[in-house]
């Protein structure tokens, strides 16, 4: 109740500024995964490292991935301005060290770590754009702002590749990486003058054991999942073990929080229907957007035979039309409250555009053709990424806001890794059985879509078709 309260005596100002902020370090964390990309040839050539060329990529994902319910169960046991201040501080310096990697053969590794840590405070500020969102609103008003995180995701994947591709060949590849630099200070100088110090509501201390367990296991998730991908970390054989060894620590982890008096994540809010059910449409979300986003523009350049240049330009239709959705989303749902409909929907044309992939993926297509499937995939992808993380908060206190933020971003990175890497099995398997025909590898990728895209359906049609709170859990319930 205090921090309604306290919330409510916020200037616009303030609220403006600490957005800002929020919104400044979130953007740089979603473009750095897409910036990066383009300038990794040039990076692995430079530094010789292109027999590792993967464990740069996999550094970044495996430490965000870790990082993420850890900051979230920060945010609710220590002051959340200092937390976030904290994420921001780790991921300018992550950029920094990789600026600073040392040229010559040998110095790889010094990029790989560099971008571990650049992960840690890229993931870390993925959950705490929600968990600030949630701290100063309630559900239904909540869902308004969320739209944006969806345009920064939308506006970050339209521009960090060619953004990417001119830094390299103006600046030079560590500009990719110093470019954070006067963003991310700017970002941080916002949250440090114009965010209220939020009166910490989470009470015991912090899970260390259940921190280490959970670091064990996703890490053997991720590199064992590697092993099935085309940027192989570890063979096959090891990489079955070490899936195996995932399970087992996850078994262990589960068993360590059940017992735990001040657990990292609480696994009796696995009983409230719409975090389980909002966590489980990310899982199966993640890899389908991923896969579209990585097989899209193999079927644009690799069978229509568009120039890369060609191909943004039709990827910029899909993010316009993503983002002008997101901002009509957030504004119905504020006004109405309802999310399963729009969710449904969003979910239904985003398995209706794979499956058509799967069964028809022509060699020739009109250009118009092309902008309403693309158009379509764009407004299916608006509510699927503003709605979720509101969805999930809508029935848990404020004081555990941050866990299960956290655990739903979780959720969409774990499913993210094993669906890519599923999807990648799938096109290979296209090109071998289609002897090196590409539109039949492409074929298999996107059934693989439509059937993730089946398990996002279900996972909708389980949700509750309840509004979103007006206000908080704490306020509607009675005491």
């Amino acid at each position: 109740m205090y921090v309604c309260l306290l919330v409510q005596t916020l200037t616009p100002a303030q609220v403006r500024y600490t957005l800002g902020g929020v919104f400044l370090g979130l953007f740089l964390a979603a473009l750095d995964q897409t910036v990066v990309a383009t300038a990794l040839p040039e990076i692995t050539t430079e530094l010789e490292g292109r027999a590792w060329y993967a464990w740069v990529t996999v550094s970044y994902l495996l430490f965000s991935t870790i990082a993420a319910p850890i900051f979230g169960r920060l945010t609710e046991l220590y002051a959340r301005k200092q937390v976030l201040m904290g994420a921001l501080a780790l991921f300018v310096g992550g950029s920094v060290l990789c600026g600073l990697t040392p040229e010559g053969r040998g110095y790889f590794w010094w990029l790989v770590v560099a971008r571990g840590v650049q992960g840690a405070g890229g993931g870390a500020l993925f959950t705490l754009a929600f968990t600030t969102l949630a701290w100063l609103f309630p559900p239904r008003e909540r869902s308004r702002w969320a739209g944006l995180i969806g345009a920064v995701f939308g506006l970050s994947a339209a521009i960090g590749p060619p953004l990417g591709g001119l830094l390299t060949e103006t600046l030079g590849w560590r500009w990719v990486f110093w470019i954070n630099l006067p963003l991310g200070v700017i970002a941080i100088l916002l949250i440090g003058r114009f965010m209220p110090n939020l009166p910490v509501l989470g009470k015991g201390h912090f899970d260390w054991w259940g921190a280490l367990l959970l670091a064990g296991w996703v890490m053997a998730w991720v590199v064992g999942i590697s092993a099935f991908s085309p940027r192989s970390l570890v063979r096959e054989p090891a990489g079955a073990i070490l899936l195996i060894l995932s399970v087992v620590l996850l078994l262990l982890w589960v068993r360590v929080e059940r017992r735990a008096t001040s657990p990292l994540f609480d696994l009796s809010y696995v009983r409230v229907r719409t975090f389980r059910y909002a966590a489980l449409a990310s899982f199966f979300f993640g890899p389908a957007f991923l896969g579209g986003v990585t097989f899209l523009p193999l079927y644009l350049q690799g069978v229509l035979g568009q120039s890369p240049s060609q191909s943004g330009l039709y990827l910029l239709v899909l993010t316009i039309v993503s983002v002008g959705a997101t901002g009509a989303v957030g504004a119905w749902v504020s006004r109405h409250g309802r999310y399963k409909p729009l969710l449904l929907t969003a979910s239904s044309l985003l398995g209706g555009v794979f499956l058509i992939a799967a069964v028809y993926l022509p060699v020739q297509i009109a250009a118009g053709v092309l902008v309403v499937l693309l158009a379509i995939g764009g407004v299916a992808l608006a509510p699927l990424q503003a709605l979720l993380s509101v969805v999930a908060q809508n029935d848990v206190p404020a004081a555990r806001v941050g866990s299960i933020t956290s655990a739903v971003l979780l959720a969409r990175q774990i499913g993210s890794s094993g669906g890519l890497a599923l999807l990648n099995g799938l096109y290979s398997y296209g090109l071998t059985q289609g002897s090196g025909n590409l539109p039949q590898g492409l074929r298999w990728a996107f059934t693989g879509m439509a059937v993730l895209s089946a398990g996002l359906i279900t996972m909708t049609l389980l949700l509750p078709d309840v509004p979103l709170r007006q206000k908080r859990l704490e306020e509607e319930t009675p005491a």
